[in-house]
């Protein structure tokens, strides 16, 4: 399995007067923009994942339509709440197990969550050792359905990387 962690764009501050719920704050204008180009530089680059995965917080819904729309993957998008409120590395091993390892999947989702599930992958304890900005894209190979310690890093691209490709 080939699968790729994306972390949400950049979204609107935190304000409890603007945004009480947080799983409802949206992407900021300069964050929508972004991921469009940013996603434009990942259909450059030839990825087409299978599925894409995304959060159900607003932010991470957003950038996994943006993503999707460009990369022309609309009708395979599908929304987990096990990336957002229910996150756990258990959880999103689970998820991963639901699909064929012949499949390229795309997960979309925040922080501190996406470290902590990559170093899981490349290292049983190894912890989060990649820190995700906002927009950040890392590709992890399998040679079978993912386990904890049995990843290989293919690439990990942050927001700029990726930018300087368009």
């Amino acid at each position: 399995m080939d699968l790729i962690l994306l972390r949400h764009a950049q979204a609107e501050k935190s304000d409890v007067e603007r945004y009480p719920d947080d799983d409802l704050r949206p992407l900021s204008e300069l964050g929508i923009k972004r991921q469009r180009k940013i996603a434009k530089a990942i259909y450059t680059m030839g990825l087409r994942p299978d599925r894409i995965v995304s959060s159900l917080r607003l932010r991470a819904r957003q950038t996994a339509e943006i993503t999707a729309t460009v990369l022309g993957r609309k009708d395979n998008l599908e929304f987990n709440d096990i990336l957002g409120a229910g996150y756990s590395p258990t959880a999103v091993l689970e998820l991963l197990a639901t699909f064929s390892h012949r499949e390229m999947i795309m997960l979309v989702g925040h922080e501190p969550d996406l470290s902590v599930v990559a170093g899981l992958l490349l290292g049983p304890n190894a912890g989060p050792i990649i820190k995700f900005r906002k927009s950040s894209l890392l590709g992890l190979r399998f040679p079978r359905l993912p386990q904890l310690g049995e990843g290989t890093l293919e690439f990990f691209y942050r927001p700029d990387d990726l930018l300087a490709l368009m």
